[in-house]
């Protein structure tokens, strides 16, 4: 018991700890009940309706006491049950075989909370996937998947891409690359979102120049009040609102 104790603690401070694993921790009865599929065992410390589904799945269930959960949960106010979960594989080549995709790329993301709005958005308006760049925050940041609820269990996510390698996959793909930046001269409701990768950056510095310039089109959010931006979550869910739009119509 000790030893899983300690591996949870890990698991939830440490991303190097997640990577050598690769497992991470979910907690709360909602997301282990999306997480259930992918679960090595769970940690509880009271007895909750969720925990009978569990263990007839023959999941492990080892129970605590409510001053050793408290050690080691992420949360205010404990949910008193967690799961380590294995994490998820897959394959950007054949993500693209699917029809129409509609992909977020996430290049640079830094805030947990921010990512997790993304990856909740994309799956609500049925994207195909997100992507994640290298230095993107790392998927299986505790803020992160709780901010996602649940989400991160329902479509492809595919984590460290390598920038220039996946821009170029995309485009032998032939998947229209649009950036998402306040230097584009074109308003994102005046473009068509059929085979598309939408690219949306850093908080603070936005997209890399070098990368907006291998754009097929670059976008800009019209904001005539007097906020200068937007933060890129919002952004992000704006833009995906509109090519769900597009799609809606075009069926």
């Amino acid at each position: 018991m000790k030893e899983k104790l300690c591996l949870v603690q890990n698991l939830l401070e440490k991303r190097s700890a997640r990577r050598k694993e690769g497992r991470f921790v979910v907690e709360g009865p909602h997301l282990i009940e999306e997480a259930q599929d992918h679960i090595d065992f769970v940690i509880y410390a009271e007895n909750l309706p969720i925990l009978s589904k569990l263990q007839a799945a023959g999941i492990e269930c080892l129970k605590v006491s409510k001053k050793q959960f408290a050690e080691i949960s992420e949360v205010e106010t404990p949910q008193w049950i967690l799961a380590v979960v294995r994490e998820q594989g897959f394959d950007l080549k054949k993500v693209l075989q699917s029809k129409n995709p509609l992909i977020v790329f996430c290049i640079g993301v830094q805030d947990p909370g921010n990512l997790g709005t993304i990856i909740r958005t994309a799956d609500a308006m049925g994207a195909t996937c997100v992507i994640l760049s290298r230095g993107t925050v790392d998927l299986y940041n505790p803020k992160v998947v709780r901010s996602t609820m649940g989400s991160i269990f329902h479509l492809p996510i595919i984590q460290n891409a390598e920038i220039d390698k996946t821009i170029e996959l995309l485009g032998k793909n032939k998947i229209k690359i649009i950036a998402l930046d306040l230097s584009g001269q074109k308003d994102y409701f005046a473009l068509e979102y059929n085979q598309s990768a939408i690219l949306v950056g850093n908080e603070g510095s936005g997209l890399p120049k070098e990368v907006i310039d291998r754009c097929d089109e670059i976008v800009k959010i019209p904001m005539p009040g007097k906020a200068e931006s937007l933060n890129v979550g919002v952004s992000t869910a704006v833009v995906l609102y509109e090519a769900l739009r597009q799609r809606r119509i075009k069926t």
